[in-house]
């Protein structure tokens, strides 16, 4: 019997991983159905703008996935086939539903397997490299559009003595982890740099403009969807809420182990927009534009796929 190939196996694991998501993303939803008035979203100018809405998160996933390929390049200096990488980006993108946060990570390690000359360090870093740009990118977005209202909030928040402790017990075990493997980070450390030797501060630039453009268009998409369900926004108010609704997302991204950020982006949402939105307008929209990212998550994978298979129909004719 023919033992399968490297590429059989991510190709297989892949497959599982996918149905793990689905699996996860429709409980995800399944579990926020009754907080929705169906009634109020059954008009065909909320469905027509909730679709619209789906499709421009579908759209800021693929011009992430461009700029994720143009970074692997940058960081290697091998240009990954388009279709592939699209493909791999939007399943990835898929398998943050499933709970560890870590599974999109490994995803995208495909793109290492199936590229000649594409170590799976280079697309760790260039993992890594994007996490850190669209953080920052959030941070910035933050302090311009409602740096007041994010302080205000912050002030508020009282830490609790267990976490304290438990923040310094994290402080002190990474500070000896950090002290134990310091020769073998120094050497990680090394190596890595050889790899980032075609990332100029000029590169650096570009990629975080397209970080700054897909987080506005994002939280974009979260005040679309509050207009969508009825909420009126007052023009100067917009920034504000786009603030703190990536503000939410970073403490989201930033929560080990909570699949794409749930539960935990939505509390911080009602805590920092409870004040600006009427919280009933407000719970219908947190959990539509779940559904509709989820929805455009879903959809642009199949994009990607069916513009792998033209890719492939049209390099056989040719």
């Amino acid at each position: 019997m023919k033992r399968p190939t490297s590429k059989q196996l991510v190709s297989w694991a892949g497959s599982i991983l996918m149905v793990a998501s689905l699996v996860f993303l429709g409980r995800l939803l399944f579990e926020g159905r009754g907080d929705i008035d169906v009634a109020s979203l059954a008009s065909a100018g909320v469905i027509a703008g909730l679709l619209l809405v789906a499709f421009f998160e579908g759209l800021g996933i693929l011009l992430a996935g461009l700029n994720f390929r143009a970074l692997v390049k940058n960081v290697s200096g091998v240009l990954v086939d388009k279709p592939l990488a699209l493909v791999v980006y939007t399943v990835s993108n898929v398998y943050k539903y499933i709970p560890g946060g870590v599974m999109y990570v490994v995803g995208r390690n495909r793109l290492a397997v199936e590229t000649e000359d594409l170590s799976h360090p280079d697309v760790a870093l260039s993992t890594v490299i994007e996490g850190a740009l669209v953080a920052i990118a959030a941070v910035v977005i933050v302090i311009i559009t409602a740096h007041d209202h994010a302080l205000a909030y912050l002030r508020q928040l009282e830490p609790s003595t267990t976490l304290i402790v438990v923040l310094i017990v994290v402080v002190v075990l990474a500070g000896s982890a950090l002290f134990s493997f310091r020769r073998k980070i120094a050497g990680g450390l090394k190596d890595m740099y050889g790899h980032v030797k075609l990332l100029s501060p000029f590169v650096l630039i570009k990629r975080f403009a397209f970080a700054l453009l897909i987080m506005t268009l994002w939280g974009g998409t979260f005040l679309a969807t509050l207009a969508v369900v009825g909420q009126g926004i007052a023009p100067g108010m917009a920034p504000t809420i786009i603030g703190l609704f990536l503000l939410a997302w970073l403490a989201g991204f930033l929560t080990p182990g909570a699949p794409s950020g749930a539960g935990v982006r939505e509390l911080i949402m009602r805590m920092a927009l409870g004040g600006i939105v009427n919280d009933t307008t407000l719970l219908s929209a947190m959990i539509m534009h779940r559904i509709v990212a989820a929805a455009g998550d879903v959809a642009v994978y199949g994009v990607a796929v069916g513009y792998a298979r033209i890719a492939k129909m049209r390099e056989a004719a040719l």
